[in-house]
């Protein structure tokens, strides 16, 4: 679609464009294909994924994938990988209690140097290449690039709530320490981000929630949470560089403190879980907004005229601060026609 790049950008500063943005992350291969123009394989995705996306989208975010031939296999440290077409699932790391963990842990807190190194200066811009490269291929359609935060899922999803629940009670400041070691990474990576870095707004994930509510204490969050997030984005702001904040689930006992912390967007706007786009914008309307579109039930059950609903009252219902899409991504349960009906509503703009 023509002018992608000037429609985002507009919602970016706080401007309205001509319509909204479509913002979305493809894994349909019913909607690649028809956007493509092409049968999509394993053999030409790497060709077929990335041509589709200009027609489809005007922004998508971290990970465009390639569909990948089903199959499991065990890694060195044995646990169980399963590939599915479009995703991966990997058993946690499994610990025999919280004192090995604490105990492996503390090793890595010690081992831990702040020091940046020239190993560290060209991982950075070896991932700010394949960032470039990945623009490229997408042509016409603004990529909101990965970028790090805090990464409190990452230490819930090495070994599973429930066994980061009793590291918390059993091994009181840890996690909290843990956290500290990744925000002080973080912000020197973002403080050597070189002087032409090319970074506009990138894409910070970190997925802290249920449908029911956050998965720690409103409390925790304001303590713990939120005053290392704000270090984090005031140096992403430093450089000139907005932030877009994802986390699935119902964020709003949290969602002042983030936004006081300082983000700039929020994504995905989980609906069934109470995150409703116009309600948000109401209280919070400087931040933008990216998906809030139901894709549990809405996309992949209603009907097309049931989308355009949905579609129109949240346009309607933000005042040009939302990129309409889904409420997490485009998987392959969405029939084309409901895909379809959602682009069209967008783009009959305003």
């Amino acid at each position: 679609m023509q002018d992608s790049f000037r429609r985002v950008r507009a919602v970016l500063s706080g401007e309205t464009p001509d319509r909204p943005p479509l913002y979305e992350l493809l894994r349909n291969d019913a909607v690649i294909e028809h956007f493509a123009g092409q049968r999509l394989t394993l053999q030409n995705a790497a060709e077929v994924v990335p041509r589709a996306y200009a027609p489809a989208v005007d922004a998508t975010r971290p990970s465009v994938r390639l569909p990948q031939a089903e199959r499991e296999e065990v890694l060195p440290d044995g646990r169980r990988q399963r590939h599915f077409r479009w995703t991966t699932w990997t058993e946690h790391v499994h610990y025999a209690s919280t004192a090995e963990y604490a105990a492996a842990k503390r090793r890595l807190l010690r081992a831990f140097d702040p020091a940046w190194t020239a190993a560290r200066q060209a991982a950075l811009e070896q991932h700010l290449a394949s960032q470039r490269s990945l623009q490229q291929q997408l042509g016409e359609v603004f990529l909101f690039p990965s970028a790090g935060g805090l990464g409190l899922m990452g230490l819930i999803g090495e070994v599973g709530l429930e066994m980061f629940s009793y590291v918390l009670a059993d091994a009181p400041g840890l996690i909290e320490e843990l956290l500290e070691i990744q925000t002080v990474s973080q912000v020197a990576w973002i403080e050597h981000l070189p002087e032409e870095h090319g970074l506009e707004a990138v894409f910070v994930g970190d997925d802290i929630a249920f449908k029911t509510g956050p998965l720690l204490a409103p409390a925790w969050f304001t303590r713990e949470y939120h005053p290392r997030l704000a270090r984090v984005l005031a140096a992403y702001h430093d450089r000139g560089i907005k932030v877009l904040f994802h986390s699935d689930g119902d964020l709003r006992p949290i969602l002042g403190g983030l936004v006081d912390a300082g983000i700039d967007g929020l994504n995905p706007l989980e609906t069934l879980a109470g995150m409703d786009p116009g309600e948000i914008h109401r209280q919070y309307p400087k931040l933008f907004l990216c998906g809030g579109i139901d894709v549990s039930q809405l996309l992949p059950l209603g009907t097309p005229a049931q989308v355009r609903d949905s579609v129109r009252r949240a346009i309607d219902a933000t005042d040009g601060r939302l990129m309409v899409g889904s409420s997490t991504e485009l998987n392959d349960a969405v029939p084309l026609a409901n895909y379809l009906a959602l682009r069209d509503e967008v783009l009959r703009g305003y």
